[in-house]
């Protein structure tokens, strides 16, 4: 290859111009064959990334599931290039985004059905009435009574009613919790129906939080907020099996795949964790609570986060979740966004260790108007929502 010498610049924007020139020439010709985390960390911060790799380039190393040994091969597409915020404020130029190509071996819930009742000063252990304010759907029985046999400690709470939108029971289980949010102190069936003579705990209203009393929709679907989803817990986390996530609020109760997966950081590879960057996360929370105009974003600071529609391409219902990534307008094919409950095969994502599988794949953006559903892409193809609890898979970024 026939190098030309730059014309002389004094400008300190040329000379650091050409010395990245050079460095990406000194890069191709040294760099490993496997991937090395750190080097292409060295490359992001020398600015060179861009000149080395194409959007779509993918950097693959083993992902082990330590709850149970299985280990699976994670090639990391880059996305996109692009700014990014640090929580001390420090900005950091050019810097790739990579995203797991397919989506992970198993689900996660977003977030587990929720407690209707919290309990700061305890509950003693009797029989109660719960009602709940309107027929969510044909299904939905609005008068219920159950009977704890245990007392509930200061800071515990009670859930139960799962998913009663969906099917019709004659009795549905309800348990109280400890203040962790984890342990299950007992589980009772509730009865349709008043009970003479009980305590009654007041009335549920559809969206919106009442004193000590949650919504219908968090009760029975869980919430859609990323800054507190058991989901971002998960990936963010090194901890074992039941190490990984703690309670975000009074209402908050554990996730089924607390018991039986370790946190997400645990399966990755030391260089892996030390190279990426916790970096600043744009989410718009629902419109039911704190802001109802919802202009008011949550941020939060993450190491492992999966995308948003707008990330994704597709027409977010509020903007400002992180500009398109390269990546998915290209395979899009197209030159305006997707549209919301449109079907885009070419956008469907499979399963890490079956390649023709389709999968749900989650996404971070909250469906504004309720407090339970996030945004997905089903299996299908189609931008959709659905509720929070599901436990869809996901295919995480991280950004170096």
């Amino acid at each position: 290859m026939e190098y030309k010498y730059p014309v002389q610049d004094d400008t300190f924007e040329k000379k650091m111009d050409t010395m990245n020139g050079l460095l990406a020439v000194l890069a191709r010709e040294g760099a490993p064959e496997n991937v090395d985390w750190g080097f292409l960390e060295e490359l992001a911060s020398d600015g060179v990334f861009p000149t080395m790799y194409d959007i779509g380039t993918t950097f693959t190393e083993e992902w082990e599931d330590k709850s149970n040994n299985s280990k699976y091969s994670f090639p990391w597409m880059l996305n996109h290039i692009g700014d990014v915020e640090l929580q001390d404020g420090e900005i950091l130029r050019d810097r790739p985004f990579l995203q797991m190509k397919y989506a992970s071996p198993f689900g996660v819930q977003f977030s587990q059905c929720r407690a209707f009742l919290k309990c700061p000063e305890g509950l003693a252990a009797g029989t109660y009435n719960i009602h709940f304010a309107q027929a969510w759907s044909a299904l939905t029985v609005l008068n219920w009574n159950f009977t704890l046999t245990q007392d509930v400690p200061a800071g515990g709470r009670v859930a139960g009613f799962r998913t009663m939108a969906d099917s019709a029971y004659t009795t549905r289980p309800v348990y109280s919790y400890g203040a962790d949010g984890k342990t299950i102190i007992e589980t009772v069936n509730a009865v349709q129906g008043e009970a003479s003579g009980a305590t009654d705990l007041g009335t549920l209203a559809y969206d919106t939080r009442n004193g000590n009393l949650n919504s219908m929709q968090e009760a029975f679907y869980g919430w859609n907020r990323w800054k507190t989803s058991a989901l971002r817990q998960y990936l963010n986390s090194a901890e074992a099996v039941g190490g990984w996530w703690t309670p975000q609020d009074d209402w908050d109760v554990a996730p089924d795949q607390l018991t039986t997966k370790a946190g997400f950081l645990s399966g990755c590879s030391e260089s892996f964790i030390n190279n990426i960057k916790a970096t600043k996360v744009v989410t718009y929370p629902n419109t039911v609570y704190d802001d109802p105009q919802g202009n008011t974003p949550d941020i939060t600071y993450d190491k492992v986060f999966i995308p948003s529609l707008e990330q994704m391409y597709i027409n977010p219902q509020k903007s400002g979740e992180g500009v398109f990534h390269e990546r998915w307008k290209r395979q899009s094919g197209r030159e305006t966004v997707m549209a919301q409950y449109s079907t885009y095969p070419q956008i469907i994502t499979y399963a890490v260790e079956n390649h023709a599988s389709a999968q749900y794949v989650r996404l971070r953006s909250a469906y504004r108007g309720v407090a339970s559903s996030t945004w997905h892409v089903y299996s299908s193809g189609v931008v959709g929502s659905g509720n929070a609890y599901y436990a869809h898979r996901f295919s995480p970024l991280v950004v170096l």
